[in-house]
């Protein structure tokens, strides 16, 4: 693999000087050191990634930038999964946080992408007990993959409802796929609209997903 950390140009077109400004405002309530970790190879998306995610480690004291080649790292590779690259997934003093991108968070999925920075670096606001005890009781170990679509203002609520799930509770872990980018699991699901959740195998729940709706979803699958 070419890519290397060090090589990677400063800046991303992905970033513009507005979308600093915002994310720095965004970024300012983070406390805790989060680890963006991202499985690239060669391809396109590899490299708009992690050029993404070295600009954006840049905005905050906080933030740290780690690229790794598929196969370098096992352990990422359990967690990240390199089957669909690029694969970046948010590490804390915690260890993994269980919420995955695999994708480019352009669109939409940027606000579920600072979300998951937000709740990583413990800046996301609490949430009530009944909630929490909604989402202790999905019993794992539990994968859920939402598919998405990066203009799909309904796909960016799902994924940051399931990654505050993910987050609460160990036995569960989220990975944000965009759909558009892997065809070959568009074709196996037959998936025709998204958001599409995927667990265990089968699609366990379609259209925007609230809190309670993704913690009956995952319950069902015990």
């Amino acid at each position: 693999m070419s890519l290397s950390a060090d090589s990677l140009p400063l800046k991303s077109p992905l970033i513009s000087v507005e979308l600093e400004g915002q994310l720095k405002s965004v970024l300012a309530p983070v406390s805790g050191n989060v680890t963006l970790t991202c499985i690239a190879d060669d391809g396109d998306k590899s490299l708009e990634m992690a050029i993404f995610l070295k600009d954006l480690a840049s905005l905050s004291e906080h933030l740290a930038f780690k690229l790794l080649a598929p196969g370098e790292d096992p352990a990422a590779d359990a967690v990240l999964d390199p089957a669909y690259l690029p694969a970046t997934g948010f590490f804390t003093d915690r260890g993994f946080e269980r919420m995955v991108f695999h994708g480019v968070p352009g669109g939409r999925e940027m606000n579920s992408f600072a979300m998951a920075l937000l709740t990583a670096g413990g800046a996301a606001k609490p949430l009530d007990k009944p909630t929490l005890k909604d989402i202790a009781r999905i019993k794992g170990p539990v994968r859920a993959d939402v598919c998405v679509s990066l203009t799909c203002s309904h796909c960016a609520k799902t994924v940051m409802n399931a990654q505050r799930v993910a987050y609460e509770n160990e036995a569960v872990s989220v990975h944000m796929i965009d759909a558009n980018l892997y065809p070959a699991l568009v074709e196996q699901y037959k998936i025709e609209r998204v958001p599409i959740m995927i667990a265990a195998g089968k699609i366990v729940g379609a259209g925007e997903m609230t809190m309670p709706e993704i913690c009956t979803a995952l319950r069902k699958l015990k």
